[in-house]
């Protein structure tokens, strides 16, 4: 045994994390060395605000996916670093539980009892297994550890659309079958006979009412429109799953073009300062005036490659329901805070950009979000979490918030979700992003509208669209049950309206 065989090189980019959403990762080291099986850990501290476990009402708890990136201090290329899938064999502070992923890529950290507040655990451990990543004990490597605020969303049944007469085509929202404007509930890990208004949706079943969206009546996902049940692994969010917090902010964004090559940083980087977006610098110098907001001015391919470096997934359009209205029943209308009161006064700010940018006459006892006419200018995204920091009473509804607590699904930045409503939206599997990118920078994962590291114009291969409003557009846009931009005609280039929030299924 040789101690510091393996070193560590913080780098000032590390310091980007202080940054992101208020998650904090310190005191980075890597200690325990154990030559003979080829592993050691990496030691941080980690905090952040407003945390929460509870055993009643949702029943969930806020949780930070974790994962390392390394690279030999020969190479100039990062890599991802495999941890140990044994939760035993990570150290965990007082306090907090680690839940590492099956396939090595990351771990969930959070409270181990219910509690409220802010935390900040010490001396976390991870064990990263070097061997498995092609090290050998006298390599010399720098490593970064990155966090990502998330929120448990549990197992269980909940309810799609919002009573919405199918009359009202604009909304595309999903429905009972047979012309009727119900709610469907999602009672199994499969679902059965869901249809959506109009014509946003290409494809439907053989024998099924003419506004179909391809759903077959047995209870699993028809891909090819046969009227036969091909993928029953498509996420209908009835199964547990964990969802970012927050939307991506500009600050986490830099810091992972930062980690890329120079090739595939320009495939990722979009030059603007426009609509309140601050990345700028060179390949390896990525930075961000406003880390802490959100990041627009992404299109898929940003999304997949983000999701796909950070073992993390995309979304489907049921998860983005679930992840909004919870078990609770469905109200026509009704925004991410579970009703439909909304106001419409003019926000104005406090330190705008900065860590604790506030709404200085954000409205009590009413729905907020940032959208066209609480814009006003249509300036762009605000601060993740901004409302929550605002709220004068903390409610659900002044904050924002989801059931859940996730916060900006409605309003703010319009995100990405896989659909039901094309035949490449209904092929995906939920499968994990492994850490790594093809040399142009494009994901590497077999999800839908990507074709060999690029984007799919063939028009059943889309298999996404967008959800949750933005800034720029009226409040019409904002409801869970609104789909009209499932189109994904809607969703092909870089937009300055549109975002990433990423999901991964709970281990």
């Amino acid at each position: 045994f040789m101690k510091n065989i393996i070193t560590l090189s913080l780098f000032s980019l590390f310091s980007l994390f202080c940054f992101a959403n208020k998650v904090s990762v310190d005191n980075v080291s890597i200690t325990g060395q154990n030559s003979a099986s080829n592993y050691k850990f990496v030691e941080f501290d980690l905090s952040w605000e407003n945390s929460w476990r509870t055993s009643a009402g949702p029943s969930n708890w806020d949780a930070v996916w974790v994962f390392c990136k390394y690279r030999a201090t020969s190479s100039s290329t990062w890599s991802h670093a495999t941890l140990n899938t044994t939760s035993g064999n990570h150290s965990a502070a007082t306090g907090s539980t680690i839940a590492p992923s099956s396939d090595g890529k990351g771990a969930f950290i959070y409270q181990s009892a219910d509690g409220a507040g802010n935390v900040n655990f010490s001396d976390l451990q991870l064990r990263w297994e070097y061997g498995t990543d092609g090290l050998l004990d006298n390599d010399s490597v720098e490593i970064c550890v990155f966090a990502v605020e998330m929120v448990y969303i549990p197992t269980g049944s909940f309810t799609l659309g919002d009573g919405n007469s199918i009359s009202l085509e604009s909304t595309a929202a999903f429905h009972s079958p047979y012309n009727t404007s119900n709610p469907v509930t999602v009672s199994t890990s499969l679902v059965s006979d869901v249809h959506a208004d109009g014509g946003y949706d290409d494809a439907q079943l053989t024998g099924t009412a003419t506004v179909g969206i391809g759903i077959d009546g047995d209870g699993g996902i028809d891909t090819n429109d046969d009227g036969t049940v091909d993928n029953t692994s498509f996420p209908t969010g009835y199964g547990a799953f964990y969802i970012m917090k927050h939307e991506l902010s500009q600050g986490q964004y830099a810091s992972f073009l930062n980690k890329l090559t120079s090739a595939q940083d320009l495939s990722r980087f979009y030059n603007t300062t426009a609509y309140r977006q601050t990345v700028s610098g060179t390949p390896g110098g990525r930075v961000a005036s406003a880390p802490n907001r959100a990041m627009n001015y992404t299109d898929w391919p940003d999304l997949a490659a983000y999701a796909d470096w950070s073992g993390l997934r995309p979304m489907t359009e049921l998860e983005f329901e679930k992840a909004a209205r919870g078990s609770e029943p469905s109200v026509t209308g009704e925004f991410a805070w579970g009703n439909t009161s909304l106001t419409t006064s003019i926000y104005t700010f406090l330190y705008d950009g900065a860590a604790n940018s506030s709404v200085s006459n954000i409205s009590s006892g009413i729905g907020n979000a940032q959208y066209n006419t609480t814009d006003n200018n249509a300036v762009g995204p605000l601060r993740s979490g901004i409302f929550a920091a605002s709220s004068p009473n903390h409610t659900r509804i002044e904050t924002g918030g989801s059931y859940y607590g996730v916060m900006e699904l409605s309003g703010n930045l319009m995100e990405y979700c896989v659909t039901l409503g094309r035949t490449g939206g209904r092929s995906y599997t939920g499968t994990h992003g492994d850490g790594n990118l093809s040399s142009n920078g494009f994901a590497n994962e077999s999800w839908p509208g990507l074709n060999a590291g690029v984007v799919s114009r063939t028009t059943a291969s889309y298999g996404f669209g967008l959800r949750g409003g933005s800034f720029n557009i009226a409040s019409s846009a904002m409801p869970i049950s609104y789909r009209a931009y499932m189109n994904t005609s809607y969703a092909n280039t870089s937009s300055y309206y549109t975002g990433i929030r990423l999901v991964r299924t709970a281990p």
